[in-house]
């Protein structure tokens, strides 16, 4: 039993060690030649691995992209847990778009734009993904579902639904913001089209105490 167990370890180890390689070699590639350049086999000669190697892992470079943006995400998530906890519903809502989307401007407007470039890119697929590869909406979900119980949240919204309307305003922006390159504050744009829908899912009469500071649009990301 422990014989396979250090076996597993070790083909773990090595697949983590060429995942990072391939990311790795794909944000070297966008950052110096822009998004055209990013395929397969661009992607395993800069970093001097086969394609062999590159499909045990992934399907395509849309599938290396979500990869990334999935797990570049995790550290920004904890942070937006930690500080919305202390916020009502829909802030904590807004709180964690607000970092998700510090997290696609630090991935950079050639990176994000590659989202776009594929007709059935798994980034946005959150449907039929599993939950281990959610980046966000899930959690905004869970926000939504305790919302429910303390009588914020109206008992009848649909929270299947109510994602899929803020993933689709999200992704709007984000489609545009790539569109106009990075010409609008999206940041802005966003928080504004989400609070004003997280606001229809209120219990009627109830009044929330907003203390989260709200973005202002001078142009800048996340009010700087």
């Amino acid at each position: 039993m422990n014989r396979r167990n250090k076996v597993v370890s070790v083909q773990e180890t090595r697949a983590q060690v060429t995942r990072e390689k391939l990311l790795n070699a794909a944000i070297d590639l966008v950052n110096r030649s822009g998004m055209e350049a990013l395929t397969v086999r661009n992607i395993c000669d800069e970093a001097g691995l086969s394609t062999g190697s590159f499909y045990n892992l992934f399907s395509g470079k849309d599938e290396l992209i979500a990869f990334y943006l999935k797990h570049s995400f995790e550290s920004y998530k904890l942070t937006a847990e930690e500080k919305a906890a202390n916020y009502n519903v829909i802030e904590k809502c807004l709180m964690v778009y607000r970092f998700y989307l510090r997290c696609l401007k630090d991935a950079g407007l050639e990176f994000v734009s590659g989202l776009y470039a594929a007709t059935n890119s798994p980034f946005f697929d959150f449907k039929h993904r599993d939950s281990e590869d959610e980046i966000v909406i899930d959690l905004v979900g869970s926000y939504l579902e305790e919302g429910k119980k303390e009588g914020t949240i109206r008992a009848d919204v649909d929270i299947e639904e109510a994602k899929l309307r803020i993933a689709s305003i999200v992704t709007g922006m984000q489609f545009y913001w790539c569109v106009f390159k990075g010409g609008i504050d999206v940041a802005y744009q966003t928080d504004e089209l989400l609070r004003i829908y997280l606001t229809t899912l209120l219990v009627e009469g109830v009044t929330l105490e907003y203390t989260l500071p709200s973005l202002d649009d001078r142009g800048a990301f996340l009010g700087e």
